[in-house]
C-alpha cells in the first residue's frame, strides 16, 4: 500500500482518539516507511526492482529486503514502541493505543498488496504477501483502494470536526 492507503487510516483514526495530534496520526501511519528510509540509508534495508505493466501488475525484478522495517516481529516491535512513547508523553492509554495501532495498520495494508516479501521474523524467515498489486487488475484494483481509503478517512476526520464544532 502506498502513501494515500495509509494517510487514510491516520485521518480516521483521529475520530477513536480525538486528544491525539493529526500530525501524530498520520506520523505513525507512515512511520514503517520512514524506518525503512532509514535503515536504507544505512545499508540494513534495500529496496528492490520493479516494473509495472498493465497485465501483470507490479513485477518484482528483485525483491528487497525490509526485515527491520516491514517485518511482521519488528513492525510489532515499532508499534509497541511508538504506543509506549506516546504514552510517556500523553499519560493518555486511548490516544497511545491507537497510535501504536495505526502504525501497525501499515504492515496489514502492505500485507494485502505486497507480492510476499514481507519476512515474520528477519530476512531469511518465511514471508507474506498476498499479491493484490501482482497482477494487472490488482494493480488497478490497489489504485481504488488507495484512494478510497484516503477519501475515505479523510470524509471520516471532516465529520468528526464538524460534529465537534457542533457541539461546541
Amino acid at each position: 500500500m502506498g502513501p494515500p492507503g495509509h494517510l487514510g487510516i491516520g485521518f480516521a483514526a483521529k475520530r477513536v482518539a480525538p486528544d491525539a495530534p493529526l500530525w501524530a496520526l498520520l506520523v505513525a501511519s507512515e512511520a514503517l516507511d520512514f524506518l525503512s528510509f532509514g535503515f536504507q540509508s544505512l545499508g540494513l534495508e534495500s529496496f528492490g526492482s520493479t516494473e509495472i505493466s498493465m497485465k501483470h501488475g507490479l513485477v518484482m525484478l528483485e525483491y528487497g529486503s525490509v526485515p527491520y522495517s516491514h517485518g511482521l516481529l519488528m513492525s510489532i516491535v515499532w508499534s509497541l514502541l511508538f504506543g509506549a512513547i506516546a504514552y510517556l508523553i500523553t499519560k493518555n492509554q486511548r490516544t497511545s493505543l491507537v497510535l501504536g495501532l495505526v502504525v501497525f495498520s501499515h504492515w496489514v495494508l502492505d500485507l494485502i498488496v505486497h507480492p510476499p516479501d514481507l519476512p515474520i521474523l528477519f530476512e531469511n524467515s518465511l514471508k507474506l504477501g498476498l499479491g493484490l498489486w501482482s497482477s494487472g487488475p490488482g494493480f488497478i484494483a490497489s489504485i481504488i483502494l488507495e484512494f478510497t481509503l484516503l477519501i475515505g478517512g479523510i470524509i471520516v476526520y471532516i465529520r468528526w470536526r464538524r460534529s465537534k464544532s457542533v457541539e461546541e
